[in-house]
């Protein structure tokens, strides 16, 4: 199923105090995309051949696109946690369904769509699910999953892997690179692809692995940014990196995203969200300039929408004078016949 609607909703600006010297968090406005209140908003990813945005309603079983001042989603049979566009192939995306690495084909100015299951994970763990995803400086797809995530919130710890897919075996080897992790979380990668950053968020940490681009490896892991260093409340989540090689990271329960030095891990800055529950982050518009940021409805209370008005909102951030790197796409050679 397909829905459309057009943005009609008011436009909220707001400007938001932040300690940064380089950054404009002055002057920055933040703006509702849209009228929707999502019960979990996740994974932005800005299509920039097209200059569309897409992102998830993982509760809500949602795959969401922005298009030409346009809302439209298709509506799936399971919780859906990531959304990224395949090279060399319009309309064709990879999808986290439940368990299950799965093809979307959803084209631009039509309204139909088709699913095609692809592999399945995590069949020994009853109620895992995919959560985030990204695809690395050599079009991989990496993906982790995590345990089941109650009503209070409450996630078993260490049930979940962080994947890759391989263009050798394709999807009969989805390599599990890292076990034992709690909930698979942000990704990011530096511009010529030596690093590595990946979030478990439970420990509260952004580790750094060296990362090998001629064999998509990593090894030699380490914290690199600890939530307890700079007494960050909530954990991170989602991330991003700049055209500058800093981190941009979604601060779970925190309301803000926090700014780190991609080399030195020194906090640059903080950019408070009108939201407590920010899951994600990823910059996008032509030029690269705006930073789009997904929230989270589920599980908050009628006083902590009052005190975070935006609240389960996709909102655009302007004005912050940073430029983003535009999101890869997943390598084609796996998804040719599809």
């Amino acid at each position: 199923m397909i829905v459309m609607s057009v943005f009609r909703c008011n436009i909220v600006f707001l400007s938001w105090l932040a300690m940064s010297c380089a950054v404009n968090y002055n002057g920055a406005t933040i703006r509702e995309m849209a009228c929707d209140v999502l019960v979990h908003g996740e994974g932005p990813y800005w299509d920039s051949e097209n200059n569309v945005l897409y992102f998830v309603d993982i509760s809500q079983h949602r795959v969401y696109r922005f298009f030409q001042n346009r809302l439209e989603h298709v509506q799936l049979d399971e919780e859906v946690s990531f959304v990224i566009p395949v090279a060399g192939q319009q309309g064709l995306f990879v999808i986290g369904l439940g368990t299950t690495l799965a093809s979307l084909r959803w084209n631009l100015h039509e309204n139909i769509h088709k699913v095609v299951e692809l592999a399945i994970v995590d069949r020994d763990k009853v109620g895992n699910r995919w959560n985030d995803a990204k695809a690395d400086v050599n079009g991989y797809l990496w993906a982790g999953t995590m345990g089941f995530e109650d009503a209070a919130g409450n996630i078993p710890p260490e049930r979940g892997t962080l994947y890759k897919l391989n263009d050798t075996g394709c999807f009969q080897n989805l390599e599990p690179v890292l076990p034992n992790v709690s909930v698979s979380n942000g990704l990011a990668w530096n511009d010529d692809g030596t690093r590595m950053y990946y979030i478990d968020s439970p420990t509260g940490q952004i580790a750094l692995f060296d990362y090998d681009p001629a064999t998509a490896t990593i090894s030699n892991r380490r914290t690199f940014y600890d939530f307890k260093t700079d007494n960050i409340p909530g954990v991170p989540d989602g991330m991003t990196i700049d055209a500058y090689g800093n981190l941009w990271i979604a601060n779970y329960n925190g309301a803000q995203v926090l700014h780190v030095s991609g080399t030195s891990a020194k906090l640059l800055g903080k950019l408070k969200i009108p939201a407590e529950k920010v899951s994600s982050v990823t910059f996008g518009g032509p030029r690269l300039d705006k930073l789009y940021v997904t929230t989270i409805s589920r599980g908050v209370t009628p006083e902590k929408f009052n005190e975070y008005p935006m609240t389960g909102k996709v909102l655009e951030v302007s004005g912050l004078g940073i430029r983003g790197t535009p999101n890869r796409r997943i390598r084609e050679k796996c998804f040719r016949l599809l």
